[in-house]
């Protein structure tokens, strides 16, 4: 009896060993990376992705309305009023947001000891903003001794002018008070650093991006 169990013990320990060679052999065939390594890979990434030292994250649709008046009144004393020309503008377009590359560095990335990442980004800012002319919407009412040619065109330009500028303004304003644009960013490059880093062999990378001082969003694991 003694003796099965001394030869079951010899077979457990036997296994173990065994056990123990094969996780240690995996152990030091692990890939390896070093944090150096990630901070460029990441940055690299983010560079060569961007077309030029901007890189796109999102998009906004917005719609901005501008109205402009311009009363004239025949010269004194007879201060006979001319009539009021107005022009309202409703313009649909698009602006584009993102961050610029270059202020991106490897000091931008942080890896702790479990392999947990974080980037930092920089505040996003508008890139572009395209303004929809072919769906663009026109009003403009003439004063009854004015003309369309002159006053008429004067403040219709200006309204689109208006128009425009409103549509920059409202979407700044978008990235400074909705968190929307922040998270599509951190979204768009977890999608895109993933599989960079899976290359230096991280094989399910954790991030959590800190973009700009207003959202620290971490990723799904």
């Amino acid at each position: 009896m003694t003796s099965y169990l001394q030869k079951a013990w010899r077979t457990v320990a036997g296994l173990l060993l065994v056990v123990i060679a094969v996780s240690a052999a995996l152990w030091l065939a692990r890939p390896r990376f070093s944090e150096t390594e990630v901070r460029q890979r990441i940055v690299t990434a983010i560079q060569t992705e961007s077309a030029s030292s901007f890189y796109v994250t999102g998009e906004l649709e917005i719609t901005a309305t501008a109205s402009v008046q311009n009363t004239r009144y025949l010269i004194p004393p007879l201060r006979l009023n001319l009539g009021t020309t107005s022009a309202t503008v409703r313009l649909p377009g698009r602006v584009t947001y993102g961050f610029d590359v270059r202020e991106l560095t490897p000091e931008h990335v942080a890896v702790d000891p479990n392999g947990d990442i974080t980037v930092t980004i920089p505040e996003l800012a508008i890139n572009s903003v395209e303004a929809d002319l072919e769906l663009m919407e026109v009003q403009t009412d003439v004063g009854w001794a004015r003309t369309y040619a002159g006053s008429g065109q004067e403040v219709t330009r200006e309204a689109m002018s208006q128009a425009h500028d409103i549509l920059r303004q409202q979407g700044a304003a978008h990235l400074r008070d909705n968190s929307q644009p922040r998270i599509n960013t951190a979204k768009a490059l977890q999608v895109m650093l993933t599989p960079v880093l899976q290359a230096v062999g991280i094989a399910e990378p954790r991030f959590t991006f800190q973009v700009g001082t207003n959202l620290v969003m971490e990723s799904e694991l």
